[in-house]
């Protein structure tokens, strides 16, 4: 007999189903919030190299499969209610419903119990080999090299190796080709590379090595307890050590490099010193030696000619003289690349005549440099016509060796010395120093940084521009550089008298010299660098300098008598946080341009309306309250480019002044030369109707963020003309005036139900993000807007609007949408559809479509069979559907074609039915994971 217990919960699992289910969809979301979770620390843990724990793994796993078990109860108890049979017509199936819902919950809370003693994140594993581009070089040599180098490699009585030759001969590009051969071998469990570089920094590569290898420390360890850490890491590891650009001896165990032979790790060291101390360094470490030779004959012509291109080379009144020049390159590749180009396209004999007279001029002689370097890539530089442009290369070498240079910071530099002129504009200027930057960079006297905001000198190059700039070459200006070197105080004074240009920057100096007598200096760099104070008569005996850098320094104040700086152009004072004051800035009458970016500054003196030449001002994130008295700003009538985004400055509200050191929007209007615009306005009631309105059209660029900052800030908008606005609903003309400029529009937190108000005038329009507007039903309404509204629009990228019932209400205008490239969808739970049959006809020019976590959507586009085009979406490219629980279709019908398509992601969409392609092709790489139930 069944107990009486067990019956009553038998009836139970029917009697209480439908509390059982909603108890159950209410864990539910609890788990989903908490998976979700997980999986946004996991993606940003990656960026930190960290990882999900295995055990996380697992939880999750376990978790996504409960919540996907969970929707099918749902759907089995949605269908029994809306069942015709009745609720309770079948009892068993009731009964087996109802027990699953019950286990499922008791699951359910056993995965949130067990979620907080779950260890979330680790350490992600370093890649075993970091690939490398390798340029071409003579084949022949590099393959004799190569075997050299793998052979040593396999040799058990081998464990150093060191690759020496001349700068430029090619040991890292050989060396690149070896640490890529090495991916497809397994005999190390690392492959570690490290440029040493000439300035020896045991401490940098250290860090390097550690940072490679994924280990955690803190800048406060020690030296030691870092070696003792790495130590402890490789030391049961067989690994490949390539140090590259060794110039001194260096004690690896120091470091934290084990040494031993047992685990039969490797360390290769490439070296351009090829005499005594070179071999020295060598010898000291127990290397075997491979010497790099230069290339043969047949190899540097084949070099030279595929470089300078073959079509020009092989002409019978050129071919006898190009051959010549090649061969005065003396087989180095790295000349022979840099000559080449400075040839290519050249057509006339005269020129490769006296190309090949220049190249047997008299060698310069540097120390550490053979002639042989410096006569092929001195042709490059003496054939930039501009002396401007020259001067542009020769300021690279100001900052250290292998420093990744921001092209902007670069550029800047360029435009404050005075080097690019003829222009109109800071935009213009900016544009020319882009202009600047890539004929560097095809003479290969600059070259592709690693990240794409970057450039960097090759070192030999670099070492050609110091020789250019230093006392034993009479051609160039006279530069001091000693950037990141380690210095604790600077060169004696006595040594500066003679210098136009001095760089110690990213060093180690407290102190400065007390009065250096400089009559010639026009540049001096010291930031990044502790220095506390600048002595009182420290500018007195430097009446030519023109741009002054004491950005990351410690300094509280900074002495300018009325006598001193009188012709200073430039002055940076960026993240000088103990500055608060900067009284003597009305002296300053021949300067152009003020960067005080992230500084302790809070007021500006009433006498800075004097700088009558000031061009640019760059006051951005000064986060004090700032204070700027009446009539400064517009006092400033030859500024172009103001810059004072995320700058907490209390702006008047309405035109006429309040107090005597009340600041209105309109002084700002009232620059007449302004190009470039960065602002941050907290108060919407500061935005007068007309306040930018006059020099608006003249804005080639403008960042404007109004209302209060957010804690993340905005939304990066990659466009010349942008406009940010946080909250707010009704309003003003001359916040509408600005978007009606605008090409970026990123509107966020706004008490509004669509941007119909905004952007029906906004005809330049290309981007616009719209972030948690939490009452938006749609983004626009057409009825409400004219016919040429949103035509120029390319991206468009809803986020976190819960209410967004569509993306637009009414009937597309035909003009409207036609270049729209680019929809990016997130977190619109009450969407139900994405695109109507009509509106989907204006995106023809779409190749982008990502939607996200839009939990209410079941389609993507809707509409019968017979009102669709026949070939929606064909410029479509990459799609990605990403945690779209309810959708069910793409498309209504059985086939879609999508004929541009390269990529299709589909990710947790456990619903949706693919269609079938006409052509019968298969569809493009679906990444990454799921595809439950999908059919192709």
């Amino acid at each position: 007999m069944i107990p009486t217990s067990q019956i009553s919960e038998q009836v139970g699992y029917v009697r209480n189903l439908k509390r059982n289910v909603d108890d159950l969809m209410e864990e539910a979301q609890k788990l989903k919030d908490q998976c979700d979770d997980m999986e946004s620390e996991g993606q940003e843990a990656s960026r930190k190299r960290m990882r999900l724990t295995n055990q996380a793994r697992t939880w999750l796993g376990h978790a996504r499969a409960n919540l996907t078990e969970i929707e099918n109860i749902k759907s089995e108890f949605d269908q029994r209610q809306t069942s015709n049979n009745g609720f309770f017509s079948d009892l068993p199936s009731a009964y087996t419903l109802g027990k699953r819902a019950v286990e499922k919950l008791e699951s359910v809370r056993q995965d949130l119990n067990e979620r907080s003693s779950i260890e979330l994140l680790a350490m992600s594993s370093p890649p075993r080999v970091m690939e490398m581009d390798v340029p071409t070089v003579g084949q022949s040599s590099s393959k004799r090299n190569m075997d050299k180098i793998w052979d040593l490699l396999h040799d058990i009585h081998t464990s150093v190796i060191c690759i020496y030759g001349m700068g430029g001969i090619g040991k890292t590009t050989l060396m690149k080709a070896i640490n890529n051969k090495l991916k497809a071998a397994s005999e190390f469990k690392y492959v570690i590379w490290v440029t040493v570089s000439k300035e020896l920094n045991l401490q940098r590569v250290q860090k390097e090595i550690m940072s490679r290898l994924h280990l955690k420390f803190d800048e406060n360890d020690s030296y030691q307890d870092r070696s003792t850490q790495l130590r402890e890491y490789l030391s049961n590891k067989r690994y490949m050590l390539i140090l590259d650009d060794l110039w001194n001896p260096i004690d690896l165990s120091e470091i934290g490099i084990p040494t031993n032979k047992e685990n039969r790790s490797k360390i290769a060291i490439t070296t351009r010193i090829a005499n005594m101390s070179a071999v020295q360094v060598c010898s000291d470490m127990k290397a075997e030696k491979i010497r790099v030779e230069a290339l043969t004959e047949d190899e540097a012509w084949d070099l030279f000619a595929a470089n300078v291109g073959k079509e020009v080379v092989h002409q019978p009144h050129i071919n006898d003289v190009a051959k010549k020049v090649a061969m005065e390159c003396g087989g180095l590749p790295l000349a022979i690349v840099v000559v080449a180009k400075a040839m290519e396209g050249q057509n006339k004999k005269e020129l490769w005549q006296d190309a090949l007279r220049a190249l047997r001029a008299a060698a310069p002689e540097i120390e550490g440099m053979e002639p042989q370097v410096f006569l092929p890539l001195k042709l490059s530089y003496d054939d930039l016509r501009d002396e401007k442009v020259k001067m542009c290369f020769l300021c690279c070498s100001l900052f250290p060796e292998d420093y990744e240079i921001l092209v902007i910071c670069l550029i800047d530099l360029w435009i404050m010395a005075g080097f690019i002129d003829n222009v109109n504009n800071s935009v213009d200027a900016s544009n020319k120093g882009h202009r600047i930057i890539e004929e560097l960079k095809r003479r290969c006297l600059l070259e592709e940084g690693i990240r794409d905001d970057c450039v960097k000198m090759h070192d030999v190059i670099r070492d050609l521009a110091l020789y250019i700039a230093s006392s034993s070459c009479n051609e160039g200006p006279k530069f001091l550089v000693n950037a990141n070197v380690g210095l604790n105080e600077p060169p004696h004074e006595e040594t500066w008298r003679e210098f136009e240009r001095i760089s110690l920057m990213m060093n180690e100096i407290t102190e400065l010299p007390i009065r250096p007598e400089c009559p010639k200096l026009v540049s001096l760099f010291f930031d990044r660098n502790p220095i506390t104070a600048v002595p009182c008569s420290f500018f007195e005996l430097m009446p030519a300098l023109q741009v002054l850098d004491l950005s990351d320094t410690f300094i509280t104040s900074l002495p300018v008598s009325s006598s001193s700086l009188l012709n200073l152009r430039a002055l940076i004072l960026r993240r000088c946080w103990r500055l608060t004051e900067v009284p003597f800035l009305g002296q300053l009458k021949e300067l152009q341009f003020l960067d005080i970016k992230s500084s302790g500054i809070r007021s500006l003196p009433k006498e800075m309306q004097n700088l009558v030449k000031l061009k640019r001002l760059d006051m951005s994130c000064i986060f004090n309250s700032l204070t700027i008295p009446s009539n400064v700003m517009s006092g400033l009538s030859s500024l172009e480019d103001l810059r004072m985004l995320g700058t907490d400055v209390n702006w008047a509200k309405g035109s006429e002044l309040a107090v005597e050191n009340d600041l209105t929007l309109s002084e700002v209007g009232k620059l007449k030369r302004l190009t470039i615009l960065e602002i941050t306005i907290k108060e919407f009631d500061c935005v007068e109707n007309d306040v930018f309105l006059p020099q608006l059209p003249k804005l080639k660029k403008f960042e404007v963020l109004i209302g209060p900052v957010r804690p993340n800030h905005f939304n990066v908008l990659y466009c010349m003309k942008n406009v940010h606005i946080n909250g707010g609903n009704n309003y003003s003309r001359g916040v509408k005036e600005m978007v009606a400029r605008t090409e970026g529009l990123n509107l966020c937190d706004a008490d509004v139900t669509d941007v119909s108000q905004l952007v029906g005038d906004a005809n330049d329009l290309r981007m616009l993000t719209i972030d948690t507007c939490t009452k938006m039903k749609y983004i626009l309404d057409w009825s409400d807007v004219g016919e040429n509204a949103l035509q120029n629009i390319e991206e468009l990228d809803p986020y976190n609007l819960p209410s967004l019932q569509k993306l637009f209400k009414g009937e597309v205008p035909r003009r409207c949408l036609r270049k729209l490239n680019k929809i990016v969808v997130s977190s619109c739970h009450n969407l139900k559809s994405l695109f109507s049959s009509e509106m989907v006809q204006n995106l023809d020019q779409l190749q982008t479509l990502e939607v996200h976590y839009c939990d209410g959507l079941e389609e993507i586009i809707e509409g019968h069979d017979g009102s669709l085009p026949e070939n929606p979406l064909p410029q479509l490219r990459k799609f990605t559907l990403r945690g779209l629980q309810s959708l069910k279709s793409i498309i209504r019908r059985d086939t879609l074609a999508l004929p541009s398509l390269i990529k299709l992601a589909i990710i947790e969409c456990p619903n949706l039915r693919l269609p079938k392609r006409p052509d019968t092709a298969d569809w493009p790489s679906i990444t990454p994971l799921a595809l439950n139930n999908l059919e192709s």
